[in-house]
């Protein structure tokens, strides 16, 4: 779906809008910046830490849990990329800005974790045929330092998730900390049994909680690329709010997707009748998509009964409305 796709020229008016300045959309601050900085190398440290304790401990559960801290590095390391590249203004190649470099990133992450959600289920089912030994106190030790350095990644963060990456990269690691948490009670469990197949059954748990996390990523990813609307945003709602305006009679053309993460766009055709105030109309749909539903952008084309058209594109939010 292209936002121009109705093949209506709209003769440059109202077009040198810079889609990668609004405030509102784009919550980076350099605070939030900083936490995502220190959240991620405290995650990709300990990533390192877990990789050599699962080879020395011969853990499939902690090779499986550091296979979830890699994925939540590349998550943290996403929402850096994302605060970095918002801040590059729109040019003639790139008319929305370059903030589309995140949902490839995103994708290219989601393909790499099914990669190894498949490696770990394929050596579960291997172990759960023949148990190898596992070293419980060292999968105790792991597992105790990395619930601590999710716990410590998440605090970092806490403060920042009004921001939609922060918030994600927030709950990545809350359920990272869980899968520590999984590999201590194995860890506890072979301690006190020689239930050596439990190591297999904990890692497909682990397994299960990455191929959810790499799921949704991939849906979020590829929706966003084929510019697919966004969850939280009914269309058949956001037309029915249009018509509700006084002084339109129809409306159609409604389409509404996703720039990037957070970040929101709508283009639609309004039937007006032949004595309406077009800026009236105009202002009142800027509220409506803006206050409404979160749409950063429109490109609002009016038309009169007797097929008259006016086409405006407004941002929905006026500049300090942050």
């Amino acid at each position: 779906m292209s936002e121009h796709g109705h093949g209506h020229d709209h003769d440059g008016e109202g077009h040198d809008h810079d889609h990668g300045d609004h405030g509102h959309s784009h919550d980076h601050t350099g605070g939030s910046q900083r936490a995502l900085l220190i959240a991620l190398l405290i995650n990709t440290a300990f990533f390192v830490v877990e990789l050599a304790g699962a080879l020395y401990a011969n853990s499939l559960t902690l090779l499986a849990d550091a296979a979830h801290m890699l994925t939540d590095s590349g998550s943290l390391a996403l929402a850096l990329l994302a605060a970095y590249v918002a801040r590059r203004a729109a040019d003639r190649l790139r008319t929305y800005g370059y903030q589309r470099v995140e949902i490839l990133g995103a994708l290219v992450n989601g393909v790499v974790l099914l990669a190894i959600v498949v490696y770990v289920a394929y050596e579960a089912v291997l172990r759960l045929g023949n148990p190898e030994p596992i070293k419980p106190l060292p999968t105790v030790a792991v597992g105790l330092v990395g619930l601590l350095a999710n716990l410590a990644g998440a605090y970092v963060l806490h403060g920042g998730t009004e921001n939609l990456n922060v918030r994600g990269a927030y709950l990545h690691l809350l359920a990272d900390a869980a899968g520590s948490l999984a590999a201590v009670v194995l860890g506890v469990a072979l301690y006190v049994t020689d239930l050596y197949a439990l190591d297999a059954v904990f890692s497909l748990l682990i397994a299960a909680l990455v191929l959810y996390s790499a799921k949704d990523l991939l849906r979020d990813s590829v929706n966003v690329l084929l510019q697919g609307a966004p969850s939280d945003v009914p269309v058949d709602e956001v037309a029915d709010a249009l018509a509700g305006i006084d002084g339109v009679r129809d409306v159609h053309d409604v389409h509404v997707w996703v720039l990037t993460s957070g970040q929101y766009a709508c283009s639609a055709h309004l039937v007006v009748e032949s004595d309406t105030d077009r800026d009236a109309v105009l202002e009142r749909a800027r509220h409506v998509l803006g206050e409404g539903y979160g749409i950063d952008h429109a490109t609002i084309q009016v038309e009169a009964e007797i097929g008259e058209c006016t086409s405006t594109e407004l941002d929905c939010y006026p500049a300090g409305d942050d």
